[in-house]
């Protein structure tokens, strides 16, 4: 089970990961052996079993284990270590060893996130067929396009280097990356997963976007809505303008002249200028509901409208996207759109695996279907605001 967003990594995690690096590497464990029960682990340690699932944790993202649900973890075939910053070396002959890159991604209430979920089904479906999963991690959190496209471009170079068998790229640095995206493309079984790089020929897996905020938006104007806004980010990203793109579709269907797309600019008091106009008009003028390009912003939006004394979904529903929030800061269950994570990292899988045994075959688009979760952030509008 790869964790990118362990937190805390306490000294005394760290401490049992060394531990328990010596031990597979001791050369008392071979390829496939499993590691001692965790309460074996924290009986030969004197540590609590907190430490040792972190550092077993960070074992498996390091590629020295295999972990799956209920099973004790298995030593993997060999190890690729995976440096704080890459370093440069001579191309090898490809391994068996397949990169996911992603960043680190934000943790649900229950402690994962669905980038960990996509390394489960990469890393599940891989290991049926002989590889393993390394996790190349790309930071905490999301910075700007620049910062991205460096970190990117360095790790990218890395895995050809180090003769890494495919790569499996979650990309945040727009199309700053273009040539050197195409390159690895063109030597390596490569598979983009989430948002496409317009000019990059690769296989891709994401899910259907437009359709997902489609359904959101028809089912608050099944509720009676009419005036409802989009809530989305200053992002030059595939999947963004595809999700707004659902939602515009959605209110082009009822022939309404209320479409509204309200950005979040930046991070701060002031990153939601546009809303904060429109949400200051009279009661009968302002959205009665939003669907927000992700569960985050919709969590910023709560926020933002309850300092204004606006509830939900009592003045305003909402929906999120991407179900990693499942309840507002008031209590209240999110309604929001289910990606299939786990399907997403599965299908990445096959597809490399298409691309080995195939050589070079056709491109391949898939997209995985959502499913909308329906909880407590939606209700009919009030009387008072009903457009009607």
């Amino acid at each position: 089970m790869l964790t990118p967003n362990i937190a805390p990594v306490t000294p005394l995690a760290r401490e049992v990961e060394t531990r328990l690096r010596e031990w597979i590497q001791s050369g008392n464990y071979e390829a496939g052996d499993q590691l001692p029960s965790e309460r074996e682990i924290c009986e030969a340690l004197n540590v609590n079993r907190r430490a040792v699932r972190t550092a077993i944790k960070l074992l498996e993202r390091n590629g020295l284990l295999i972990c799956r649900p209920n099973c004790r973890p298995i030593i993997a075939g060999s190890t690729v270590p995976v440096p704080a910053e890459p370093p440069a070396a001579g191309r090898q002959k490809l391994s068996n060893f397949v990169a996911l890159m992603m960043w680190h991604g934000d943790a649900r209430e229950e402690g994962d996130t669905g980038q960990e979920r996509i390394f489960w089904g990469l890393n599940r479906t891989l290991h049926d067929a002989g590889y393993h999963t390394v996790y190349l991690d790309l930071g905490k959190s999301i910075a700007g396009e620049e910062g991205n496209a460096e970190r990117e471009a360095a790790y990218l170079k890395y895995a050809l280097e180090q003769g890494f068998g495919g790569i499996v790229l979650y990309c945040c640095s727009g199309d700053e990356n273009r040539e050197l995206l195409q390159r690895v493309s063109e030597e390596v079984p490569f598979i983009l997963i989430d948002r496409l790089v317009y000019g990059v020929e690769a296989d891709f897996v994401g899910i259907k976007n437009s359709e997902a905020t489609y359904r959101a938006t028809k089912y608050l104007q099944g509720l009676g809505h009419r005036r409802i806004g989009f809530v989305t980010l200053n992002r030059a990203i595939s999947a963004i303008k595809e999700r707004e793109h659902g939602y515009l579709q959605a209110m082009h269907d009822i022939d309404s002249d209320y479409e509204i797309v309200l950005p979040m600019s930046k991070k701060g008091n002031d990153c939601w200028p546009i809303g904060e106009a429109v949400f200051s008009l009279p009661a009968n003028e302002r959205p009665t509901a939003l669907v927000c390009v992700n569960d985050f912003e919709a969590l910023t939006v709560h926020n933002l409208l309850a300092g204004k004394g606006i509830e939900v979904p009592r003045d305003v529903s909402i929906i999120g996207f991407d179900n990693l929030i499942t309840r507002l800061p008031n209590g209240v269950a999110l309604t929001t759109v289910a990606q299939p994570y786990e399907e997403i990292g599965c299908e990445a899988a096959r597809i490399f695996l298409r691309q080995v045994n195939a050589g070079k075959p056709a491109r391949m688009h898939i997209e995985c279907p959502t499913e909308l979760i329906i909880r407590e952030s939606c209700q009919p509008p009030l009387p008072t605001t009903n457009p009607q």
